[in-house]
């Protein structure tokens, strides 16, 4: 009787051990997330890392239009030990700055750590001219990290010095760190730095993380936008920008659109198979090779690649639109 009883309770136990299981199975609940999770949008060319030391605000000024054309994430260099105005005190030759300067094993340190600086490609760092070099602060930072394999830009502030000098020491003390250019400004060029740091980002080449992955759509004179995802076709679909092309209806349901050259040959390589469209989602129609911007929810549908995903007015704008209209999309 024991030994049945004994049975009967391993029996259940096992039973309840599946459910269970089965309730918490980390491998299917994935599978789930996967089938809903939107794609991921696509990136740039890598992150980009803008750390600064900032006194007076004038480096810091300049960091946050760096961060701003570049989309990258601003950091701010703060010592453990704040300066105060009298350790900055340059007449004074026992100021604390002053001793730092003049002591090349000077390193004071910095409060806080960069999180994963593996995860960043490009490194901007921006410091003020002291006696005509960067503050002692900035060789903690670039003797705090791992530069291999980074692109690492300087750039720097001053009352009226030029920059040169101080870019061309950190060069040849840091060997090893690949430094590629300097953009300084002095207190005359503060006022036209927006101007130059646009131009400095533009000749340099580095995409904006953050509009990247962006285009428009302009109908008549109103202009939206849409943010792509990160598969084959939202790719080829940038390569063929500008486009100017001829919407219309579709179903009541979407506005579809051919490219002016009938060409229908739309790279596929990583593209999802189906997908079930949303209000504001681009697609493409593989069968056919239309674009289509659907204005209302749509059933799972084979062969339809998702593309990106409109900004909230553009599903409005779209579904306003009547008859056949013309519609320009380039990159933002």
């Amino acid at each position: 009787m024991k030994h049945k009883l004994w049975i009967a309770v391993l029996a259940m136990l096992c039973a309840l051990a599946f459910v269970f299981a089965g309730c918490s199975d980390p491998k299917g609940q994935q599978e789930e997330n996967d089938q809903t999770a939107p794609p991921p949008s696509a990136s740039g060319q890598g992150s980009a890392l803008i750390a600064y030391f900032s006194c007076t605000g004038n480096t810091e000024g300049v960091a946050e239009l760096i961060a701003e054309e570049t989309g990258g994430t601003l950091w701010e260099i703060v010592p453990e030990v704040p300066y105060t105005d009298a350790d900055l005190d340059y007449s004074n030759d026992d100021c604390r700055a002053n001793r730092e300067q003049n002591d090349e094993n000077a390193r004071p340190a910095i409060a806080d750590e960069v999180d994963d600086m593996a995860a960043y490609d490009t490194v901007f760092i921006g410091h003020p001219i002291w006696w005509g070099d960067a503050p002692r602060i900035i060789q903690t930072f670039l003797e705090s990290y791992d530069f291999s394999g980074k692109e690492v830009y300087t750039f720097s502030t001053s009352g009226s010095s030029s920059g040169s000098g101080a870019f061309s020491a950190l060069e040849r003390e840091y060997p090893e760190i690949d430094f590629a250019e300097n953009l300084h400004f002095t207190s005359s060029q503060l006022s036209s730095a927006q101007t130059r740091v646009q131009n400095w980002i533009e000749e340099l080449g580095i995409v904006n993380d953050e509009q990247a992955n962006r285009i428009s759509f302009t109908i008549g004179g109103e202009t939206d936008y849409a943010t792509l995802y990160d598969n084959s076709v939202a790719r080829d679909l940038v390569s063929r920008l500008p486009l100017t092309l001829e919407f219309s209806d579709y179903n009541g349901t979407e506005k579809i659109a051919y490219l002016p050259d009938g060409s229908e040959d739309w790279d596929l390589s990583d593209a999802p198979s189906s997908c079930t469209p949303s209000a504001g989602e681009l697609t493409m129609y593989s069968p056919w090779g239309n674009l289509a911007i659907f204005y209302r929810d749509f059933r799972s549908s084979n062969g339809l690649v998702p593309v990106g995903s409109l900004d909230d007015g553009g599903i409005g704008l779209f579904a306003a639109q009547s008859g056949t209209f013309t519609v320009t999309i380039m990159a933002a």
